[in-house]
């Protein structure tokens, strides 16, 4: 539709198996397996029944119903109905169901400070530090 915007998903069909990093600006659905880590920048990553991540996870909105063998970061939600084994930081809600398997610590973690300006230079080092204090930093 025009003035849509467009929503990208990449899907990983059961068979597929990729050996190194994925790093994606939109979301993605893994039914296969992943010998690396999995980033998507927006969107929701997905990793499906039978999918298998051997690597860190790291999305907005995160739901493993799979298999992770490594840490799990989730900037806005996370839904675990697999198996995790490794360390979860989350940001936003959390959503464990009745066959989530969780090996290693959770943790809820405050979003990440992010420095906007308006002009293309730097902001002077005092802004910087003001901004970190304000933070807690």
């Amino acid at each position: 539709m025009k003035g849509q915007p467009t929503r990208n998903v990449t899907l990983l069909s059961p068979g597929a198996a990729i050996e190194g990093n994925i790093i994606l600006d939109h979301g993605v659905s893994l039914f296969g397996i992943v010998g690396g880590n999995m980033i998507a920048q927006t969107g929701l990553l997905h990793v499906g029944p039978g999918g298998l991540v051997q690597g860190h996870v790291d999305g907005d909105h995160v739901r493993i119903d799979g298999t992770v063998e490594g840490d799990v970061y989730a900037r806005a939600s996370l839904e675990i109905n697999g198996r995790v084994k490794g360390n979860i930081r989350y940001c936003g809600t959390i959503r464990l169901g009745p066959s989530a398997s969780l090996e290693g610590q959770l943790k809820r973690v405050a979003r990440e400070l992010t420095i906007e300006t308006e002009s293309s230079a730097m902001p002077e080092a005092s802004n910087v530090q003001q901004i970190s204090r304000a933070a807690g930093g």
